[in-house]
């Protein structure tokens, strides 16, 4: 009876325990109140798992982290049991990449497709051999802006391939004040080497153009969070969550900008 009565209440202590759990808030959409703390959700705060969140704005989501449970978005539709579902849910993915190689136009309509996060400016090695990259032949996009279609080339650097929100979203020599405007953008392939100029079409996709200042606040709660994992670990848990809260984000560019903004790299 005993032991019996020492097992109920080992199970009632822990799960006391880990209705308190601590977790640092990533980043909010709206405006949530924590009614316990008495604070507004806000990026690197901390609130426990057990407080009563006070969703002041509808619609309002956050991000919220803990190293050992994982990542939960707590949301008014699922504010009861976001916790418990990521008591027994870690989110943890594995990082993957579109395309190893841009080489065919399969490869490139596969790469921009989607939500696609891009990080001050996109940079991605395209095969010279198969899409080379001069005066004659180029990429560019078009867009829809104020019902009026829009064409900007794409700069290039080699065989690299430059996508600069700064220089494509500009019309009339002003930068377009409000860039989420621009839902979708569609990439071409250009060709003037031929005595007929030829446009080929890639892929529409859906761009989400951030500054690093934007974000950086963001991945800093993650990254301090997860300190003590290992690399690839911190990785996922970074990759996941843009993923998830913005869009996809090539592998290579990522590790380059956490290396550039954290000294983030993996060693060796």
């Amino acid at each position: 009876m005993k032991k019996f009565t020492a097992v109920i209440l080992g199970i009632i202590v822990a799960q006391m325990v880990a209705a308190q759990i601590p977790y640092k808030v990533i980043t909010v959409n709206g405006e949530i109140m924590a009614k316990k703390a008495k604070l507004t959700l806000q990026n690197g705060v901390e609130v426990k798992s057990d407080d009563n969140f006070d969703f002041v704005k509808p619609n309002s989501r956050a991000a919220l982290i803990n190293s050992e449970y994982g990542r939960v978005v707590l949301t008014e539709t699922n504010a009861a049991q976001a916790f418990a579902k990521a008591a027994f849910a870690p989110a943890i993915s594995t990082v993957s990449s579109r395309a190893a190689s841009m080489t065919t136009l399969t490869d490139l309509k596969g790469f921009f497709s989607g939500s696609m996060l891009i990080i001050d400016k996109l940079e991605q090695k395209i095969d010279a051999s198969s899409f080379p990259m001069n005066h004659q032949k180029h990429f560019f996009v078009r867009y829809s802006y104020n019902n009026e279609t829009i064409n900007k080339k794409l700069q290039f650097n080699g065989d690299r391939l430059i996508i600069n929100p700064d220089e494509i979203l500009v019309v009339d020599g002003k930068p377009i004040p409000n860039p989420e405007q621009i839902s979708e953008i569609t990439l071409f392939y250009y060709d003037s080497s031929n005595k007929t100029p030829e446009s080929i079409l890639i892929n529409s996709f859906r761009p989400v153009f951030v500054k690093t200042a934007d974000i950086k606040g963001e991945v800093k709660t993650i990254v301090d969070e997860f300190k003590s994992k290992n690399y690839e670990t911190v990785l996922s848990e970074v990759y996941d969550y843009l993923n998830n809260f913005y869009g996809y984000t090539e592998k290579e560019e990522l590790e380059k900008w956490l290396n550039s903004n954290f000294d983030f790299k993996k060693c060796n």
